[in-house]
């Protein structure tokens, strides 16, 4: 008599159910997988954005949740989970993890404060004019930090513009090697301008202009200049 197709799997599951067979699968999978050269292959894999994918859609189904609990709660997995926290490996990346978890409480709780908030004001002010007065200088001929195109003067209005755009500047290979990118923006910007002695490409404008660029192409100023 011929086998269906069904009867075929059903009967492949009852072998595979035996317990003396799933003891042998479990002997060889672990044979397989304590090889160096299958770990390192595993270990790559579980790095794929494709793997990681397929985890966390894997872990969050409810049905692997309820077995992942039940592993979880039973008493030989307890007691080897209890050991694994008792070594001092385990006890040295949990320290490390608080140690760091805790500074950024601290930090965040310091920077808070009416006084710090006060004074970080003034060093990021103090800095963002430093900025302005050498493109001024520079740029402009002028002391006093100015807009290049207009010449407005209020340090309120003033921002700092990439001459040649800011997604183009990525292109430019000596600000590149310096770590300039196009994600540089407000205070990292004038950081890394500073950090790198204000490398050239970037110069002073008003909003005003600065906006009206970005949109024309060219500030309504240049063209009555023209």
């Amino acid at each position: 008599m011929v086998q269906t197709e069904k009867e075929r799997k059903a009967k492949a599951k009852e072998s595979r159910d035996k317990p003396e067979n799933k003891a042998k699968a479990n002997r060889r999978s672990k044979e397989f997988d304590s090889k160096p050269e299958n770990k390192a292959k595993a270990k790559e894999r579980g790095k794929t954005p494709e793997y990681k994918a397929y985890q966390k859609e894997f872990d969050s189904k409810p049905e692997n949740k309820a077995k992942a609990k039940e592993r979880k709660d039973k008493p030989e997995n307890k007691a080897k989970e209890k050991k694994r926290r008792a070594t001092p490996e385990y006890k040295a990346i949990q320290k490390k993890l608080k140690s760091k978890l805790e500074y950024k409480a601290n930090q965040k709780k310091y920077a808070s404060r009416p006084e710090n908030r006060a004074r970080e004001k003034k060093r990021v002010e103090k800095i963002r004019l430093k900025v302005l007065q050498y493109y001024s200088k520079h740029l402009s001929d002028s002391d006093i930090p100015c807009c290049w195109c207009c010449g407005e003067s209020h340090i309120e209005f003033l921002a700092l513009d990439h001459a040649e755009g800011r997604k183009e500047m990525d292109s430019d290979t000596k600000l590149v090697k310096l770590g300039y990118s196009s994600r540089l923006i407000s205070q990292g910007l004038v950081n890394w301008i500073i950090r790198n002695n204000f490398p050239e490409g970037f110069k002073i404008l008003c909003h005003n202009c600065n906006m009206a660029k970005g949109i024309y192409g060219k500030c309504p100023h240049e063209k009555e200049s023209s």
